[in-house]
């Protein structure tokens, strides 16, 4: 009973309190629930069956929730798990070709300001905020015209999420990408998104413009303002 649309260059917020369904309204959306009914289009071109490797190729990317578990290979390295939703640019019948990788590795690994010592060092050995760098790479590098993030500055710093943040503004702005992001935390949502929908329950409870009072979007969603 979800219905809702976003622009090209729009952040849109999804606020809501844990069990919300916040979570499984992107999941959804990315194709990882086949049970679910229900539309997508993107930019007027409806999408097929929800498989999660179609509606990649048809330009929608996912930044899940748990970055360790469903965004990250832990055993490979930072340049593997970069390109493992893009291998197929890189692929040449049975060969790779190593050498463009590494060189959209590289460029990425500077676009985005991640601190690493060598690509070829495991993904593990990296902060959080860091990680979840690649893990944002990982789905820009799919040249997404959706992009989907679910609470992507859990389980990292400060200064982590500031520099999140500002490339997300960045990216949307300056390339035109449409971003639908989901937060617990009211504040974010506030600093970030140009309009925000609020969840309550698996439904729309709300919906404000970034004008909107931290009291107004926490009484939608069913929390107690005091």
């Amino acid at each position: 009973g979800v219905s809702l649309s976003l622009r090209q260059g729009e952040i849109l917020g999804i606020y809501g309190l844990m069990g919300a369904g916040r979570t499984e309204l992107l999941e959804a959306i990315i194709g990882r629930h086949h049970h679910v009914t229900g539309d997508v289009w993107v930019h007027g071109e409806k999408m097929g069956k929800p498989r999660v490797a179609d509606r990649i190729a048809k330009g929608l990317a996912l930044i899940p929730e748990d970055r360790k578990h469903d965004g990250l290979v832990q055993i490979l390295s930072i340049r593997e798990n970069m390109t493992l939703s893009s291998v197929d640019a890189f692929t040449r019948g049975i060969h790779m070709d190593l050498g463009g990788e590494r060189s959209r590795v590289a460029e990425f690994v500077k676009r985005m300001v991640i601190k690493i010592a060598s690509p070829e060092n495991p993904v593990s050995a990296l902060s959080g905020g860091n990680q979840q760098k690649v893990v944002i790479s990982k789905a820009l590098m799919t040249g997404p015209r959706v992009l989907l993030m679910d609470e992507p500055s859990r389980g990292i710093d400060i200064g982590a999420k500031a520099e999140v943040f500002k490339l997300l503004a960045h990216t949307a702005k300056d390339r035109g990408l449409a971003v639908l992001y989901s937060t617990s935390e009211v504040g974010e949502c506030l600093s970030v998104a140009h309009r925000i929908i609020v969840m309550r329950r698996g439904r729309i409870s709300a919906e404000f413009d970034h004008t909107a009072t931290k009291e107004q979007i926490m009484a939608a969603s069913g929390e107690a303002v005091h």
